[in-house]
């Protein structure tokens, strides 16, 4: 209860210049089955190939590889400029082309295309006009999103962020951004104290607690791109704030708030007339809210039968349910973006685990093994992934993983993380 107790009171760039011209084909793929592609060698003027090499076909393999829907030829690759039909015969559904071409300005002219091996027919052409200062690592991002939403109806995620809290000293943690891929890191507050917990709108604002002015504040953005300001409290500090999560539609906060007794209770937040609610009202503690995407309802973690549990509620707090059935130690709920899931974590032999139950069967699947503690999911955009935290190489770092708990990736060599937050751009 120790350790519950204390996760309580501490929870916690677009490519500019791109303009793309497209030729719309319909697809039939399935997003179930993966479908294997080919890739030739990008053909380059004006720029260095092995630069291009490590900047934008390393990148763009990486990307394709961990879609879950597109599998890359890795074997009996055809020699350099082979027929089509030599590559529908070594096993490539769809083939790859691109162009990179450097301008006298310093821009970029990306060409890509896609045939159906089978068919011989394009299913897919893209032109990308990149201005110099684009990192070529980000067009490489853009164009495999671009396939994926070509195959299954939905972009992909390459192009996203990841924002989370990192500790810079005793005393200081503040919020850091990083892409998809762990590059790009950026530094998103400077209160040179404890900031915790960051949350993210659907539009990108992001609203967290910080002990900037001694005791825990709720700060964030009212509207997209303006100032940090003070949230909540709007008068005087000194209660103990913690877990702040956007409702869907970026009107309402919901966050936990203390009492003198130690009790915790799930709040929500009207931004638009500062009017606060409590939606549990009871002895222990009540944490760890998050909304499901209609923002109809809230998960969150309580203590209220003994040990930490995952229940479900309406938004006003009404039919109160519990979702965990298994386990004497569940928390962490995120719910999954189109409403079927909920991850949380489990403890058992002493660390924790990665879980995700699934509504529709009301059933528990384990996605994490091993000696290592996994904390904090968080779902990718598009459902296929999960960011967490995890101590498996010491200190804490971010890892991905695909929901099979197969194809887990460390996101960033750096230490000393928590709270991570997968949005689709910001």
């Amino acid at each position: 209860m120790l350790r519950f107790l204390i996760r309580t009171f501490l929870c916690l760039v677009a490519v500019a210049g791109l303009r793309a011209q497209q030729t719309e084909v319909v697809l039939t793929a399935s997003s179930s089955a993966k479908l294997v592609l080919g890739m030739t060698a990008p053909k380059v003027t004006g720029l260095d190939e092995a630069s291009v090499g490590a900047e934008f076909t390393a990148v763009l393999r990486r990307d394709l590889d961990e879609t879950g829907v597109i599998a890359l030829l890795q074997e009996r690759l055809p020699a350099e400029g082979a027929a089509t039909a030599a590559w529908k015969e070594a096993g490539a559904q769809w083939l790859l082309s691109v162009r990179i071409a450097r301008a006298a300005t310093g821009d970029l002219q990306l060409d890509a295309s896609v045939l159906d091996t089978s068919a011989e027919k394009g299913v897919f052409t893209r032109t990308y006009n990149v201005n110099r200062i684009v990192p070529l690592r980000q067009v490489a991002h853009t164009l495999a999103d671009d396939l994926v939403g070509r195959l299954t109806g939905e972009k992909g995620v390459a192009s996203s962020r990841v924002v989370f809290v990192r500790q810079l000293g005793d005393g200081v943690k503040e919020i850091f951004q990083v892409d998809r891929d762990g590059a790009g890191l950026i530094q998103l507050t400077r209160h040179g104290s404890l900031t915790l917990s960051p949350t993210l709108a659907s539009d990108g604002r992001l609203a967290y607690v910080t002990y900037k002015g001694g005791a825990p504040e709720i700060w964030g953005q009212k509207r997209r791109d303006s100032p940090h300001e003070r949230l909540y409290p709007t008068g005087p500090a000194g209660m103990m704030l913690s877990s702040p999560a956007w409702s869907p539609d970026g009107k309402r906060l919901t966050f936990v708030q203390g009492d003198r007794r130690g009790n915790t209770d799930v709040m929500v937040l009207e931004l638009a007339s500062g009017r606060v609610r409590r939606l549990t009202d009871g002895s222990g503690i009540n944490t760890e809210p998050c909304w499901n995407p209609s923002g109809t309802q809230i998960a969150f973690t309580s203590d209220r039968e003994g040990g930490p549990q995952v229940f479900l509620m309406q938004d006003d707090g009404s039919n109160l349910r519990k979702l965990t059935q298994e386990g004497s130690y569940n928390a962490s709920p995120a719910w999954s973006p189109n409403g079927a899931m909920v991850a949380y974590v489990s403890r058992f032999e002493g660390k924790f685990d990665l879980f995700i139950y699934k509504l529709g069967e009301g059933k528990a699947y384990q996605i994490t093994t091993g000696v290592s503690t996994s904390e904090s999911p968080s779902w990718s955009p598009d459902e296929r992934r999960l960011v967490f935290t995890s101590n498996r190489f010491g200190s804490a770092q971010l890892f991905t993983t695909d929901l099979s708990g197969r194809q887990t990736v460390r996101l960033s060599d750096l230490g000393a993380c928590q709270s991570p937050r997968w949005i689709r751009g910001r």
